[in-house]
């Protein structure tokens, strides 16, 4: 009887520390999502402002032929 209370203790202290290790990964990873999220959102943001710039450059590139 008192060899399983050792084992079962023994399993929840493992489990215990397993959980805190998943808990911190999980908080690690979080971060390092929001900051690609972060990156991202920023990236496509001046790519959209680039495009809108090159749309317009283009416009009156043409208008200017034209003439």
């Amino acid at each position: 009887m008192e060899e399983s209370n050792l084992l079962w203790k023994e399993k929840a202290l493992q489990r215990r520390a397993e959980n805190k290790e998943l808990i911190k990964r999980k908080k690690e990873l979080t971060k390092s999502r929001d900051n690609w999220k972060r990156k991202h959102i920023a990236q496509k943001s001046r790519a959209d402002s680039l495009e809108k710039d090159l749309i317009s450059i283009k416009k009156k590139l043409n208008g200017i032929l034209l003439e």
